[in-house]
């Protein structure tokens, strides 16, 4: 693992994921998963908009359950310098993927809202999704971003001192199995939302 000069301030530690995720990684990630709404949104084609949200409401889904109950426990089982050396390559991806995928899938949900003319008279569910939405961003742009980012950097010392990776990893796992929660919470908004509860 090779490190840099220890960042200084958070502007520095996200300078550090974007590089270790690769840039151009990056770019492609937010160009994907936030472009895609904003192309579908002013195509002003609901059914669009609808397959935009869905796709990308499963791939978050999907990588959140993947990463916490699959890939999570096999790295935890596995010995301590394999695990280092991919979550070294995986945390940076995870965050420059995650980050800009949730902005999309909370954004483009909104934005069907508006297509479909719930707002017009917004039910109990329909606010119900946008408070857990805000709470979603709230909590994986604040403390599970911060925790992260902290995770990056140490992974990216020399020497990276396990017991702060434990702790910083612990955190990671708390601050994200809320977020699964979040998740859980706003698909049974969307299905009464519908009118299936």
């Amino acid at each position: 693992m090779a490190s840099i000069d220890q960042p200084t301030s958070h502007r520095e530690e996200l300078g550090l994921v974007v590089d270790l995720a690769d840039q151009q990684f990056a770019i492609v990630a937010v160009l994907v998963t936030i472009g895609a709404p904003v192309v579908a949104y002013l195509s002003g084609i609901a059914s669009f908009m609808f397959y935009v949200h869905v796709a990308l409401g499963a791939f978050w889904f999907g990588l959140d359950f993947f990463f916490k109950f699959v890939l999570g426990p096999a790295l935890d089982a596995a010995p301590e310098d394999a695990a280092g050396a991919v979550n070294h390559q995986l945390i940076p991806k995870i965050v420059a993927v995650a980050e800009p995928l949730s902005v999309g899938v909370i954004g483009s949900g909104i934005g069907l809202a508006f297509m479909l003319g719930y707002w017009a008279d917004p039910s109990i569910w329909l606010w119900g999704a946008l408070v857990i939405g805000i709470l979603m961003l709230l909590n994986g742009f604040g403390p599970l971003h911060l925790v992260t980012t902290k995770m990056v950097v140490e992974l990216n010392n020399d020497d990276p001192d396990g017991e702060r990776l434990n702790t910083l990893f612990s955190k990671a796992m708390q601050w994200g199995l809320l977020q699964t929660v979040f998740m859980l919470a706003i698909i049974m908004m969307m299905v009464g939302l519908r009118g299936l509860l």
